[in-house]
């Protein structure tokens, strides 16, 4: 085995150990010399596990106590999140809040979107988000896209609609956020699961822009939220009909 596998490995065990609560925020992790020895791996190997454990937030190294863990929910960040989807089928309650509290952050960035619309509407250019939504829509009506190919369309049009207003920090969260629902399987399917429901919603919200129509484009975003819960629904009976791993 590698250097590099062998810390992803124990990189992954002890990160859910934090994830599951077996390990919780304040608990100092034992020294560099006995994880390696519990490991069974040399104490610079278990050196480049808690480099990356503290830049994906779950722990932080105070002087005088060693290793802490770190409190997750406070203090984690993207990449914390991200890395927790990867105990999908081992901690799927934790993945459907993960989900649910992501598409719930989309809405929110949506709703601030249009409320900048309907400030100025004749100041930005929807034309850049309907060709990417046109493209979307060819896609899907080939009847060869996957979910992973739709989610791509899905994320073009939402970097397009981000860059036609200006970008930014906006653009930098959806690049952040919008990716992590590829991260896993059963988040794509359960997402992407009626591929011509995205295009549709998304014909509402860019037809909307185009004619200016700030009510339109709020009763899509209403849609959103029985939507949403449907979606995590499914993830979670897919979850659970699934073993552990």
């Amino acid at each position: 085995m590698t250097r590099s596998t062998m810390v992803d490995e124990i990189t992954e065990r002890i990160a859910f150990q934090i994830a599951s609560g077996q390990l919780r925020a304040g608990d100092r992790l034992p020294s560099i010399r006995r994880l390696a020895e519990e490991h069974a791996v040399n104490p610079t190997t278990v050196q480049l596990v808690l480099a990356r454990l503290r830049a994906m937030g779950f722990v932080e190294p105070h002087h005088g106590l060693g290793v802490v863990v770190n409190d997750i929910e406070a203090r984690g960040g993207i990449e914390t999140w991200r890395y927790l989807f990867r105990f999908s089928r081992r901690l799927p309650e934790t993945s459907v809040r993960i989900l649910r509290d992501l598409l719930e952050t989309l809405s929110i960035v949506y709703a601030s979107v249009v409320t900048k619309l309907e400030a100025d509407p004749a100041a930005y250019d929807p034309r850049p988000v309907r060709q990417a939504l046109s493209r979307l829509d060819r896609l899907v009506a080939s009847g060869d896209a996957s979910p992973t190919d739709v989610h791509q369309g899905v994320l073009d049009v939402l970097r397009a609609g981000s860059s036609a207003i200006g970008g930014g920090i906006l653009l930098g969260v959806l690049n952040s956020l919008g990716p992590m629902l590829g991260d896993v399987p059963e988040v794509l399917d359960a997402v992407f699961h009626d591929a011509g429901a995205h295009v549709w919603w998304w014909d509402q919200v860019v037809t909307a822009w185009e004619k200016g129509d700030a009510e339109a484009a709020r009763a899509a975003l209403a849609l959103l939220d029985p939507w949403h819960a449907e979606v995590t629904e499914r993830l979670r009976l897919s979850l659970q009909a699934q073993p552990a791993s």
